[in-house]
């Protein structure tokens, strides 16, 4: 009896162990062990390490969702965005979105920020508006980058959504800027007529960067050495 005893002991001993195994993930949740708020979600175990439960790409869809604009639609500096996203898909209530070009390059960034209790799996409305330069560019994308506080690369994710940009769209071409005006006093991408009566502060324009500003308007970039002019112009 004493025997039989020690043998289921030892059994039940041993299977401890095993039954408790954790190594990835569903094993982590099945312990009892604490889920992290992230997303993708994590599970920490009591010795502290840390099981990423993968997400495959074609389930973001279901995280995250642009509702205004639609896919394909022409759109012009500002845009405002709308669109809802499932909870984990923010931190403090928000999230990062871009606007893209068609190769990925970065035309313009804003933040995305939730219209609701953002602590739920469920979701919950947002709101963006991005200010961005496409200049040339035809097409590119709306951008809805999932927050990610820990910094991992690993752990970013996004979606994006195909714009067009309405200056493109609409089949007019952008011309480059300039300076214009009687005395070469104005930024613009068209011919502008000016009356002549000269200012000291017109000299500092002489060799002031005339471009395409962030809000797709053309205007003197206000560089340190442009507005240390303008407050002190030449005199003659």
């Amino acid at each position: 009896m004493a025997v039989l005893a020690v043998v289921l002991y030892a059994a039940f001993a041993f299977d401890i162990p095993y039954r408790n195994k954790v190594d990835d993930f569903a094993t982590c949740i099945a312990a009892g062990n604490t889920v992290l708020r992230s997303y993708p979600e994590q599970c920490q175990d009591e010795k502290g390490n840390t099981y990423v439960n993968e997400i495959a790409s074609s389930s973001l869809s279901d995280m995250v969702r642009l509702i205004n604009p639609s896919a394909g639609a022409p759109i012009a500096s500002p845009v405002s965005i709308t669109g809802e996203a499932r909870g984990p898909w923010y931190f403090e209530a928000s999230f990062p979105v871009e606007v893209i070009s068609s190769d990925g390059a970065v035309l313009g960034k804003g933040i995305a920020q939730a219209k609701g209790d953002w602590m739920t799996p469920e979701f919950v409305p947002f709101t963006a508006t991005i200010t961005f330069a496409p200049g040339s560019v035809e097409a590119g994308a709306i951008r809805l980058r999932n927050a990610n506080p820990s910094g991992d690369p690993s752990r970013d994710y996004h979606v994006d959504v195909p714009v067009k940009f309405a200056s493109r769209a609409s089949g007019t071409t952008t011309a480059a800027c300039r300076p214009t005006g009687c005395s070469g006093q104005i930024c613009s991408d068209q011919d502008v007529v000016s009356t002549c009566e000269y200012q000291p502060k017109y000299a500092c324009y002489a060799n002031a960067r005339c471009e395409r500003q962030a809000d797709g308007k053309c205007g003197w970039t206000e560089t340190p050495s442009l507005r240390a002019c303008l407050n002190n112009p030449p005199r003659e």
